[in-house]
């Protein structure tokens, strides 16, 4: 290890796949350039999109990736047979002689000084390839919903995929894989484990009875400044249509109002045709939007009258943040992550499940030009207090790695 006190930290960056490129993945990237101020930095995935690749390459951090990219199998038989983890950590051990870009990343692992390992499909089996000398972070942005929960195995109106018991008996073995790769992580002398959220702390603790320090996300002020543009009759949600993510009680609670919804993140073609179906019914215009950019993204956000979010249990949540940044009202609901980033009545407005009337209540606030710039105004103002820049973020873990490195 580089004792050199001028020499950055050569940091590993890991991500088990961007082949999603949600909420997290955006977090990731956005705060690279910012972690560059204190690290050295090289980024390994094992699905990494054009996309990604772009932003890593103007930032000139060098990345390591599979010859081909691995997608995650899907369907019940894979995840009873606990097919993913199997197939991530074969590809990860093949990537130590071997990558896309001609190097090792065994060699790679023998000349970083810390390993930082994001959660997510694939991510926690790299750990096992890591030595034991190397200091490891593992950013646990939340204890495996598939496996500890039951809302992934829902459909998207709520009911089972399959039986409820049978299926938490089937990934049993799983998620005692699950518990047991975080354990042998943590329990190392030279690592840590944070939460992205209070909410996501309470979660590690009761999933695997360990203490986590905090790392918040951040959203980067500048991408999302500029001037806000008149409102037009339109909200937008962000996320993969799902149960977890609320996208069919937003169909229900617009029903009246007159308002197009945006969904941003797609889903499956089966679920995207029952929610078109639920949302002709209930007379509600659903726009679906495919994967956009940062800066189309921002534009739509900024011409919406609200951002707004019925997902259960949202681990924190970029979105409140990030219409807070746009100076764009953020109506979400009352649960998880988003109870420390948006104070109702302040901020936005944090509304209980089901009553449908408080939300069109808050639907109407939105319109008020007043309401719109205080609530920006304090949601900046919170942003600032709170640390969730990519500049915070960076300083907090320069100083979570350099105590690992001590």
């Amino acid at each position: 290890m580089d004792d050199d006190s001028d020499s950055k930290p050569r940091l590993l960056v890991v991500k088990g796949t961007f082949e999603q490129f949600g909420g997290a993945e955006r977090d990731l990237l956005n705060n690279l350039q910012a972690w560059q101020e204190h690290f050295e930095i090289t980024l390994t995935s094992l699905h990494l999109p054009q996309d990604a690749r772009d932003i890593l390459e103007s930032l000139d951090i060098l990345y390591l990736t599979p010859a081909i990219p691995w997608r995650k199998p899907t369907g019940g038989w894979a995840e009873f047979r606990a097919l993913a983890s199997r197939q991530a950590s074969n590809r990860w051990w093949n990537m130590l002689e071997l990558t896309e870009q001609g190097l090792r990343l065994h060699d790679v692992l023998a000349t970083s000084d810390v390993v930082h390992l994001t959660s997510g499909v694939a991510s926690l089996e790299f750990s096992q390839m890591v030595p034991k000398d190397l200091p490891i972070h593992y950013y646990c942005l939340e204890p495996h919903r598939g496996l500890h929960e039951d809302v992934l195995h829902r459909r998207v109106d709520g009911t089972p995929k399959q039986n409820l018991a049978m299926t938490k008996f089937l990934l049993g073995k799983q998620r005692r894989r699950d518990i047991s790769m975080t354990h042998d992580l943590v329990d190392r002398s030279n690592s840590a484990i944070s939460g992205n959220s209070p909410w996501i702390q309470k979660r590690i603790k009761s999933v695997y009875n360990e203490d986590s320090g905090l790392l918040w996300p951040s959203v980067n002020l500048d991408v999302w400044k500029g001037d806000c543009p008149e409102p037009e009759m339109r909200v937008v949600a962000i996320g993969s249509a799902s149960y977890v993510k609320g996208t069919m009680d937003t169909i229900d609670m617009l029903a009246g109002t007159n308002l197009v919804y945006h969904h941003v993140g797609g889903g499956s073609e089966e679920d995207l045709a029952i929610l078109r179906n639920h949302a002709n019914r209930k007379d509600v215009d659903f726009v679906v939007e495919p994967r956009l950019s940062q800066e189309a993204l921002v534009s739509l956000v900024k011409r919406a009258l609200a951002v707004i979010s019925l997902a259960r249990d949202e681990p924190f949540g970029l979105t409140p943040i990030e219409a807070q940044a746009a100076g764009t009202p953020a109506l979400m609901v009352d649960e998880g992550g988003y109870q420390h980033t948006v104070k109702d009545g302040v901020s936005g407005r944090l509304l209980p499940r089901g009553d449908w009337n408080a939300w069109h209540s808050a639907l109407e606030e939105a319109k008020d030009s007043e309401n719109r710039a205080a609530w920006s105004k304090a949601g900046q103002a919170q942003i600032a207090e709170m640390g969730l820049q990519p500049e915070d973020q960076a300083n907090v873990l320069r100083k979570i790695i350099a105590k690992l490195r001590d």
